[in-house]
């Protein structure tokens, strides 16, 4: 090992931050603020600009990125960027058809899986030439991948509506049906009581 890397390695031992370390925890910082809510508009300006693509996608990632923001980031040089504005909530639809044209495949098919793509780009995506691009596509449509930025697939979604289409209906509001205190016995048929004929008058004495 070099005078360097023992130098480096007594550092760390003894806690010194390395310059290394502390950049990346700067950056790090920066990343977090970037996907940080309330983030004013004029420091989401700042960060769209910055060097480092992961402040980039953090920024490309936010449900409020604007859409001149956007416009700008469809045409980014890294990738990773233009994923993932394709695959944020936030997504324009002017935005998706921009990146239906990327040449990245990495791209497109982020852009197939986004529940917030049109559906008028998912039908271009759907007849793609690439097969993994147009099947991602024709799942979408069918609403087989995931269709809300929650988490919930179509595929569940369809089961918990057919599982509510099997329960019983019971009128809303109805109250509960109690049952009876004597339990579910059958009811017992009782013996007519008898008929006691009615006096008649005392007869004149002759």
């Amino acid at each position: 090992m070099g005078d360097d890397g023992w130098s480096r390695a007594l550092m760390a031992a003894s806690g010194v931050p390395v310059a290394g370390e502390a950049r990346d925890d700067g950056l790090r910082a920066v990343v977090m603020e970037a996907r940080s809510d309330g983030l004013p508009r004029e420091r989401l300006f700042v960060l769209v600009e910055h060097r480092e693509p992961a402040v980039r996608e953090a920024i490309a990632a936010r449900p409020d990125c604007p859409l001149g923001m956007q416009a700008t980031l469809a045409h980014d040089r890294r990738a990773s960027v233009r994923v993932a504005l394709a695959s944020g909530a936030g997504l324009a639809g002017a935005i998706a058809g921009v990146l239906a044209l990327d040449r990245d495949l990495s791209v497109l098919k982020a852009l197939a899986r986004n529940s917030a793509t049109p559906r008028t780009v998912l039908e271009r995506l759907a007849a793609h030439r690439r097969e993994e691009v147009a099947r991602l596509a024709r799942r979408s449509l069918s609403g087989e991948v995931v269709a809300a930025p929650g988490g919930t697939s179509g595929v569940a979604r369809g089961a918990g509506l057919a599982e509510l289409a099997d329960r019983p209906s019971t009128p809303r509001g109805a109250p509960p049906q109690e049952r009876s205190p004597v339990g579910d016995r059958p009811d017992r048929v009782l013996p007519p009581r008898p008929a006691v004929p009615p006096r008649q008058p005392p007869r004149p004495a002759h």
